[in-house]
């Protein structure tokens, strides 16, 4: 069946509002997680994120605490202004305008890298499969979904910046495939000042090589005689951003501290070949996509189509390649990876599809979208499960706490959720963790503990009973 222009936008419009609907029942069903997400909630105190909150931690109220906050914090532990005023301002206003806005931001993501994959064009006019398909793929190969996707501190550091990241490139895609043609109004440039300062101030394994071989880029339209003015003032406000990322004095504090945690290599090896078994089948998809491409000999538009996706592709591997170097990989750290690699594979199945051809044989391709709708019900429904039941727990555990005498350690049971293993490979790895520990003096429930103005919380001890 075909449907007509207007159908096909309507049909978009609903699939968009389910991916945002879906997305904003996992958020709403995820309290704040014990740790960063309460210590954020606090003027910034100086000290390493491990380090139990003081009695006299105060509660951010207002844009100047926040911009207080962030002084202290640039100075002493991290450059990412971006991601953390986002979250310090969300989690002073209140949960449910992040879940709202963070299911927003999923969805804005898989519009991005359609609109890439689409030369840059920024239209409704896209494929509805291939909509559903970008979402199903970073539901289903995001390495630590839920510290990328629901927990607040780990959405506003990779999420939100890969977004601000996919926002940038857009109109230099859109450059590329059309050698300079198009042309924007005055306000352009600064548009793409603003949004280069957003995505420079995102992830210190990703913007450098953004940067590098952005500046070949310039340097080549330059020589073209096709280099436009937004062009130089997005760069100009990446590096802005990225600089001040990279310059800030908290980052050698934190370097110093991470030594301290500085794991092995062999652990880095592990996560990175714990993300690529993740991603698998993408690198399946562009190794098919490369025979195909020598059977095809593209010329023209289509060659830039694979010039591209083998930019996105050899990027997303240098972005994991960079954190070898690093004291500690939280898997986190892999999801850039994982939204470039995705891109890549975008733009051959779209070369494909302008090509009336199939990178892979049809009935096999059949085959996986069986699977993949199967997989998808099982893990979305069960994922919805646990985070619900998980969220009965919490809510009571926070409504004894608020009814508390303030000298008191509040024991809990442990969630009986937790006790099962299992229940993580059954939702296909989508679980979070938001347990407390046994010793009321950790780190994270402290942080729980001042938030609700008790002396303290802990987990009993299930051993000795």
């Amino acid at each position: 069946m075909k449907f007509t222009g207007e159908a096909r936008k309507q049909i978009i419009y609903v699939l968009a509002f389910g991916i945002w609907l879906f997305m904003f029942l996992l958020n709403h069903f995820c309290y704040p997680f014990p740790g960063d997400d309460y210590v954020y909630s606090f003027i910034w105190e100086g000290h390493a994120i491990g380090v139990p909150l003081s009695e006299e931690a105060v509660r951010i109220q207002s844009f100047s605490d926040i911009f207080t906050s962030l002084d202290y914090h640039y100075m002493t532990w991290s450059g990412r202004l971006v991601a953390h005023f986002f979250l310090m301002f969300f989690l002073w206003i209140g949960k449910f305008w992040f879940n709202f806005i963070n299911a927003g931001m999923v969805m804005l993501l898989c519009f991005c890298i359609q609109w890439i994959a689409y030369e840059g064009r920024i239209t409704f006019e896209i494929s509805a499969k291939k909509l559903a398909l970008t979402f199903f793929c970073i539901w289903s190969f995001t390495f630590n979904f839920s510290g990328v996707m629901l927990w607040m501190a780990g959405s506003c550091n990779y999420l939100w910046t890969s977004v601000f990241l996919s926002l940038f490139l857009i109109p230099y895609v859109r450059h590329y495939f059309t050698q300079g043609t198009v042309s924007y109004g005055k306000w352009m440039m600064p548009a793409m000042a603003g949004v280069g300062f957003l995505a420079g101030n995102a992830n210190e394994n990703t913007i450098g090589w953004v940067g590098l071989t952005g500046f070949l880029y310039l340097y080549y339209s330059w020589k073209k005689k096709i280099l436009q003015s937004w062009m130089i003032s997005g760069f100009i406000g990446l590096s802005i951003g990225f600089g001040l990322l990279m310059l800030a004095p908290g980052n050698f504090v934190r370097l110093s501290n991470d030594m301290i945690l500085k794991e092995s290599s062999f652990s880095h090896m592990v996560i990175m070949w714990l993300s690529l078994l993740f991603q698998n089948f993408l690198w399946f998809y562009l190794w098919k996509g490369y025979r195909w491409k020598r059977r095809f000999h593209p010329e023209g538009q289509n060659r830039t189509y694979f010039r591209m996706a083998a930019w996105f592709a050899g990027v997303s591997i240098l972005f994991n390649l960079i954190m070898l170097l690093s004291p500690i990989m939280p898997a986190r750290s892999t999801f850039p990876n994982l939204v470039f690699l995705l891109t890549a594979v975008m733009l051959i199945s779209r070369c494909a599809e302008i090509n009336h051809a199939y990178v892979v044989q049809k009935s096999l391709e059949r085959g996986a979208a069986l699977v993949g709708v199967v997989y998808f019900i099982w893990t979305a429904g069960f994922s919805l499960w646990w985070y619900h039941e998980n969220y009965q727990w919490e809510k009571s555990v926070i409504a004894i706490a608020e009814s508390a005498p303030r000298d008191q350690i509040l024991e809990v049971q442990s969630s009986p959720i937790y006790e099962d293993s299992r229940y993580g490979a059954l939702s296909g790895f989508h679980l979070g963790n938001s347990a407390f520990s046994k010793d009321e003096s950790d780190w994270k429930n402290v942080s729980f503990a001042r938030y609700y103005h008790i002396k303290g919380i802990r987990l009993a001890d299930t051993d000795d009973q």
